[in-house]
């Protein structure tokens, strides 16, 4: 059967409703992933163009301690306009939406602007807005979005067009929310997680590694002579070292492990699907590149050097609880200190 012609006897607005079901399905999808917040503005735009055939769309946000709008993403304005741009609080439209807290289309302008004539500084290049719609979360606004150009009766689908709004708001809200979750599940001196997440990051870890029987280990380990440095430099000489060690760690270890500070200047490394000798090869590693580390102090002439002494302990050899491992891992980190330091022992 030919197929070539099965959309010819569709009426129009039926096929628009249903690209309209199908790009706001897809819409909800993209939007209701883990996102950063900074990501959200270009979605939105690509999002607005394709779902209202618009071939101008831009995402504006308020600029830090003022009444204008700056542009910070955009499809189909001119290349110089991402610098030059600016919106402000007091433009008709603009101003209306923002006032209103709602979407304001071209024909409602033209009501607004018997008694208040002017254009908007977009028009002034060359950019007729056919629709804004004001991005809020909660009382707090959070952007605008601009739509010119558009190939569909836009006023007709302003419902459509609050939709995406209400969409972006809620995605906005899960990065900011996401945020502060990762806020608090950090140290604050050294940027790594923090003892309290480290131990849920475990115990989820751990109970999928004996799921699916996977090897699983903990490197724990501490600064050695860490008091001295401290009560010969300062506090501040001790914080600077804690740091200096965060940055190592991060950057000498797999972004699908997880290092926490543990408590004072100790810390872990939980490493997944790593068997023992692997974590060992990898311990060692960098208790040397820690070891060849030297950190200038503010006020003191010779550089510092510090070295580490940890354990290694692992899933299903040395335990199979959170509590088991730690154990195991402490036990040989005491073990190393006691033997000359700067070193490395299994459990």
């Amino acid at each position: 059967m030919d197929q070539s012609g099965k959309f010819e006897n569709i009426p129009e607005d039926l096929f628009r409703k249903g690209e309209i079901v199908e790009k706001i399905s897809m819409i909800v999808r993209t939007l209701s992933e883990n996102l950063p917040k900074e990501a959200i503005p270009r979605i939105v735009v690509r999002a607005a163009k394709e779902l209202f055939h618009a071939s101008k769309v831009g995402y504006f946000a308020r600029a830090a301690d003022s009444s204008e709008f700056v542009l910070l993403d955009c499809s189909g304005f001119p290349p110089d306009l991402m610098i030059k741009v600016k919106l402000h609080a007091e433009e008709n439209i603009l101003g209306m939406a923002i006032q209103k807290r709602q979407i304001v289309s071209r024909a409602d302008l033209l009501v607004y602007s018997a008694d208040n004539p002017g254009g908007t500084s977009l028009e002034s290049h060359g950019i007729d807005i056919d629709i804004v719609a004001p991005i809020y979360l909660h009382s707090q606004n959070m952007g605008v979005l601009v739509l010119g150009g558009c190939d569909v009766d836009i006023a007709s689908e302003r419902k459509y067009v609050a939709m995406l709004a209400d969409l972006a708001s809620l995605a906005l809200q899960n990065a900011m929310q996401k945020d502060l979750l990762e806020s608090a599940s950090r140290d604050d001196l050294t940027g790594l997680y923090n003892r309290r997440y480290f131990m849920q990051w475990f115990e989820t870890e751990l109970r999928r590694a004996k799921n699916y029987l996977l090897p699983l280990s903990l490197f724990m380990f501490d600064v050695d002579h860490f008091k001295a440095v401290s009560d010969t430099h300062g506090h501040d000489a001790g914080d600077l070292v804690l740091k200096q060690l965060g940055r190592i760690i991060r950057h000498h270890t797999r972004s699908s492990d997880l290092v926490a500070r543990y408590g004072g200047e100790e810390f872990v490394v939980i490493m997944t699907s790593s068997g023992k000798e692997q974590a060992f090869i990898y311990a060692n590693a960098l208790r040397e590149r820690i070891a060849a580390t030297k950190i200038d102090i503010p006020g003191v002439e010779n550089p510092v050097g510090m070295t580490i002494s940890g354990g290694v302990a692992s899933f299903p050899i040395d335990g199979d609880s959170p509590s088991d491992l730690i154990h195991a891992a402490d036990h040989a980190m005491y073990g190393a200190k006691r033997k000359r330091k700067n070193e490395v022992i299994l459990a």
